[in-house]
């Protein structure tokens, strides 16, 4: 991919354009996000005339363009200072700091904002990120915005909590074998049927770091059989968890960026590796 870094510019300019040609005003400013939103949400209350593959890729374009210019506000809003320049995520261009673990998506959440609607409001995506590089995002705010990836291959980049439910009940009605989500220091994995499952968060791949969580009211370490659509499992009768409780550790996952925050919130046993 080009260096997104070289026609950034261009392109958030063709937003300041379309804007001015509907009476917006976009003057780089972090006000100007609202009216970013407002763009957005147009978009959002007509998705009906853009159905099919033609369509979809319409408003994949209009993502790019306005996350682009969402992006090179903040740039010089403050976090060019900081470092972050435009990198490509396997195709996709985010903002991060070269080797840096701090990463933001504006194009991606352009794009939510555009089929989620009010939810997945801009602005509260750029004072949240504002947050986050300024150090001033509580340990215990939502900062997990993991990618999430499923036993049939299903894909989907940058995910917020209340998006979790879904996954978790394609694994719990049978439809799927198993759940992973990955963030920037491991990931969360689970699988199951009804309301049993069992459940592993790994941290910092390259040490000891791997944790299955457990039933604190369960000592039995028996190895039990657990029968899913997609097979048999043999796990401890100890690492079998409710559905509540897996309901429970996603959301601590999610709620939490450190892995002593997260681990405090939930019984688990360190795994053997």
């Amino acid at each position: 991919m080009k260096d997104f870094n070289d026609i950034a510019k261009n392109i958030a300019e063709d937003a300041v354009r379309y804007a001015k040609q509907n009476k917006i005003v976009l003057d780089h400013t972090r006000e100007s996000v609202q009216n970013v939103d407002t763009i957005l949400g147009a978009y959002h209350d007509s998705l009906d005339k853009y159905d099919g593959e033609e369509g979809a890729k319409t408003l994949w374009n209009v993502a790019v363009v306005f996350g682009t210019y969402i992006g090179e506000m903040m740039l010089r809003s403050g976090l060019a200072e900081k470092g972050f320049v435009w990198v490509d995520d396997d195709g996709l261009p985010i903002l991060r700091i070269p080797d840096g673990k701090t990463a933001v998506s504006p194009i991606s959440k352009a794009h939510k904002r555009i089929l989620n609607g009010v939810e997945d409001s801009m602005k509260s995506f750029v004072d949240v990120a504002f947050s986050i590089v300024d150090g001033g995002w509580p340990k215990t705010g939502v900062l997990r915005v993991p990618d999430v990836e499923t036993a049939s291959g299903e894909k989907t980049e940058r995910i917020i909590f209340k998006e979790a439910e879904q996954y978790i009940s394609l694994v719990a009605e049978g439809k799927e074998d198993f759940v992973i989500f990955k963030s920037h220091d491991g990931f969360f994995q689970f699988y199951g049927l009804g309301d049993q499952f069992v459940c592993e968060a790994w941290f910092d791949l390259g040490g000891r770091r791997a944790y299955a969580l457990i039933d604190p009211d369960c000592a039995d370490t028996e190895r039990v059989s657990l029968v899913t659509p997609f097979g048999r499992y043999t796990p401890r009768k100890r690492d079998i968890i409710s559905l509540e409780q897996l309901k429970t550790a996603v959301h601590a996952y999610f709620s939490t960026l450190e892995k002593a925050d997260f681990l405090a919130k939930v019984p688990h046993e360190k795994m053997d590796m």
